[in-house]
């Protein structure tokens, strides 16, 4: 066994792992956690791609940025309100049979296919890197459209705090 498919092996569990720990947890804190996690089990999953800026948007935007959010909103929510949810309800079995089904296609799909692998990842590896030119496209064509989506989250963020805020 090589090590390449150990570390997928690791990467893999943490990332389905985390899912797994968002669904069964029933403290939402901890789902971000378990979140966090999933996250980072993704961002290995696309450096092992060498696709390494992805993973640190990956890492920069959801398993920083966005679970933030997620664990300020539920600072601001009220503990009545969070202990009140319910985890599951009644369509939650009709769910994982849906899920399961899915799953089962799946299988059946790529047992008929009978995919080669020994191409796979093979044109995701260029030479050099492409975050020059996503940055050059980014910062000289599209400056504009990128300072003014900057203004619009700033004024966002400002209407979540005006809007969380009891007396101003």
């Amino acid at each position: 066994m090589s090590v390449e498919i150990v570390v997928f092996a690791i990467l893999a569990i943490l990332a389905v792992g985390g899912g797994f720990g968002i669904i069964v947890t029933k403290n939402p804190f901890r789902a971000a956690m378990w979140m966090v996690l999933s996250f980072i089990g993704s961002a290995g999953i696309f450096v092992m791609l060498d696709a390494v800026f992805i993973a640190m948007l990956q890492l920069i935007v959801y398993a920083g940025a966005i679970t933030v959010m997620i664990v300020i909103a539920m600072y601001t929510m009220d503990k009545l309100t969070l202990s009140s949810l319910k985890r599951f309800n009644n369509q939650a079995y009709f769910g994982a049979l849906f899920g399961l089904g899915i799953l089962l296609d799946f299988i059946v799909i790529a047992a008929k296919l009978k995919i080669n692998t020994a191409y796979m990842g093979k044109n995701l590896s260029i030479a050099g890197s492409n975050v020059k030119a996503i940055g050059d496209v980014l910062f000289k064509s599209y400056l504009l459209p990128f300072e003014i989506t900057a203004i619009v989250l700033l004024i966002a963020l400002f209407g979540a705090v005006a809007l969380t805020k009891k007396d101003l």
